[in-house]
């Protein structure tokens, strides 16, 4: 019997979905998880609209309103997990491509420092992936020393996907990753989460991550190399849903080392 329920907020129908459940199997979280499928865009403009200041349910209900029924639902956890996407623009959009990278930088800070709290379901708590959701797999074995220097530049964030689909990850449905696979994805954007925020490449302590894996602070970080190389560093802060679930509870997140690659990488 399920202990509660989890709303995960994304913009991806299937990937997301697929990636959270099998995070969820494998590390055995005693949740009913309910993905809704939003843009990060339109939630900005309804939010912004009422100067952030509203039940984050309320106003998913009038962007989806044929999900009212489960927006209805008691959550204990609310998390949002949306990409960087910064190269997304409207239609007829006449502005450069950098402007458009950094006007949506500015949206995605205002949401960074209000979507704070995971266990607040009015509000939840804001994940978001650079440059999307597919970097969690942007390398060819789960922990790997080369993803320090993964970058994708601003010119070329249209074609990342492509970029990604060549890594040898991506020939695994992620519907088979174990426990000690996922372990690995997360030690190594936590390795990435100290290069970015310490500039060091290795796993931070615990109390380092606390204050490192701020959403806000990390999008800080990735806007001075946007403005400074004209480029995007690669991590995946979902993974971080685990760290910050379970932080140190029976020495969790101290747990996490190389012990698996022998028998989990995929030479």
């Amino acid at each position: 019997m399920m202990e509660s329920n989890i709303l995960i907020i994304v913009e991806g129908s299937k990937t997301e979905p697929n990636f959270f459940n099998r995070l969820s199997d494998v590390f055995a979280l005693k949740f009913d998880i309910y993905c809704l499928e939003t843009n990060i865009y339109s939630l900005y403009k309804k939010m912004k609209e009422i100067d952030f200041n509203g039940d984050i349910k309320d106003v998913l209900s009038e962007i989806h309103p044929n999900k009212k029924e489960m927006l209805s639902k008691k959550f204990a956890y609310t998390y949002l997990i949306f990409d960087c996407d910064a190269h997304h623009a409207g239609e007829n959009e006449t502005r450069t491509q950098e402007e458009i990278v950094f006007t949506n930088l500015d949206k995605l800070s205002e949401m960074a420092n209000y979507f704070i709290d995971e266990t607040d379901p009015t509000i939840g708590k804001l994940y978001i992936n650079y440059p999307m959701m597919e970097s969690y797999r942007d390398c060819d074995d789960y922990f790997e020393n080369e993803y320090a220097s993964a970058m994708v530049s601003i010119s070329k964030l249209s074609s990342y996907k492509n970029q990604v689909a060549k890594k040898k990850l991506c020939s695994k449905h992620v519907d088979k990753y174990t426990k000690e696979q996922f372990s690995l994805l997360i030690l190594q954007n936590l390795y990435k989460l100290n290069l970015i925020c310490g500039q060091k490449w290795n796993k931070p302590n615990y109390k380092e991550y606390s204050r490192y894996s701020d959403s806000a602070n990390i999008l800080s970080e990735e806007r001075k190399l946007a403005t400074k190389d004209k480029v995007l560093s690669v991590i995946n802060t979902s993974l971080f849903m685990i760290t910050d679930y379970f932080g140190n509870r029976n020495g969790f997140y101290e747990g996490l080392n190389l012990r698996f690659t022998k028998q989990t990488g995929d030479k």
